[in-house]
């Protein structure tokens, strides 16, 4: 099992895909799914997978884990062959300097880049460090002019720039390290969820939605609630965990102590029956869980929950350290634990 899923999870989690440019994921969804479910893709991009399930009489849940990233575009080629650019979705910017990167060309080949900022030799003798202006730093591609980067590279304002990392698994802890957690990690669970289900069916039919454009406004889960019929939606997320040094004194989302339940954040109120059967079944099943009150952040269950007539929703992940930066960290336990509570609540799901 580790092994399938840390291959799932390399393989999503390095691929670049920004909000509004997510088919390189798309793609892995609809290849790993096509014997899975009945597959339907929207024209924002929303892919769902129809799993029924063995009684039509029982419930009918939507899973929904997003299958875009933050990154950045180019807005600017500066006469001096250096590029600006914009963000897509929320990023830590004192992360962000000599930082790698790939810029995709308008023939979409990948530059290697490293975004810059002054140097502090450059500084006045004294000066505290700051932390940088998203405006005041530049992507560095070597070049030495604005026309070398046009004729040349080929690269021009609009074009994507992607984030770079390394994946690692720490077989000692059994840990992994990319980037994309949020929410590739979602992304691989649904995807594991559903081979599940076929393999051990349920009474419940289920569908596992994944949403476009939720680091920039939930926009795909917006189109989804358009036309969405269900009796619970479970939103999957990678959940920035707060136990780091500096942390809060009482951490609520910890790397390797299970599955992060969220009962509040100021844009969606956790159901409370739902979250009530989330408990007992992982109580049943012995799975440990997080409950968290946040009181900052969003998914698309602010949205999802509001579809329909109301449907009741509650929101799960996986504890992410270092959430929104090239490189975050995760438990492959906190993971294998989430599709087990995953598959427990849809088990269950006609005791609701």
């Amino acid at each position: 099992m580790n092994e399938t899923s840390i291959a799932l999870i390399e393989k999503l989690t390095l691929l670049g895909a920004p909000s509004g440019f997510e088919q390189p994921v798309g793609d892995v969804i609809r290849d790993s799914l096509a014997s899975v479910g009945s597959l339907t893709t929207d024209r924002i991009g929303n892919i769902i997978c129809e799993i029924p399930g063995t009684n039509p009489q029982k419930p009918h849940i939507l899973l929904a884990a997003h299958q875009d990233e933050i990154g950045f575009m180019v807005s600017e080629v500066l006469e001096n062959g250096f590029l600006r650019f914009v963000p897509i979705g929320g990023w830590n910017t004192i992360t962000l300097p000599s930082s790698p990167v790939e810029v995709l060309t308008v023939n979409k080949e990948k530059v290697p880049g490293i975004i810059g900022q002054l140097s502090p030799h450059f500084s006045k003798k004294g000066a505290p460090p700051q932390v940088p202006e998203l405006e005041a730093l530049f992507i560095d591609i070597g070049a030495a002019s604005k026309e070398e980067v046009e004729s040349v590279f080929t690269i021009r304002p609009g074009c994507l720039v992607l984030p770079v990392t390394n994946f690692r698994y720490i077989s000692q802890s059994n840990s992994l390290m990319s980037k994309a957690f949020d929410d590739r990690a979602g992304v691989a669970a649904l995807i594991e969820l559903g081979k599940r289900l076929v393999k051990y069916p349920i009474e419940a039919t289920v569908s596992l939605a994944f949403t476009v454009q939720e680091e920039v406004g939930t926009r795909g889960a917006k189109v989804l609630a358009n036309t969405i019929t269900a009796d619970a939606v479970i939103v999957v997320e990678g959940a920035p965990a707060d136990d780091i040094p500096g942390g809060p004194v009482h951490p609520q989302t910890c790397v390797g102590k299970g599955v992060h339940v969220r009962v509040f954040d100021p844009t969606h109120i956790g159901h409370p029956k739902l979250l009530g059967l989330a408990k007992a079944v992982a109580k049943k099943d012995s799975i440990p869980i997080q409950e968290a009150i946040r009181k900052g952040g969003g998914t698309d269950a602010m949205v999802l929950a509001l579809a329909d007539c109301g449907i009741p929703s509650i929101v799960t992940g996986v504890p992410v350290r270092y959430a929104h930066s090239h490189n975050c960290l995760i438990s492959l336990s906190d993971y294998h634990n989430l599709i087990a509570l995953l598959y427990a609540l849809c088990r269950d799901m006609d005791q609701f």
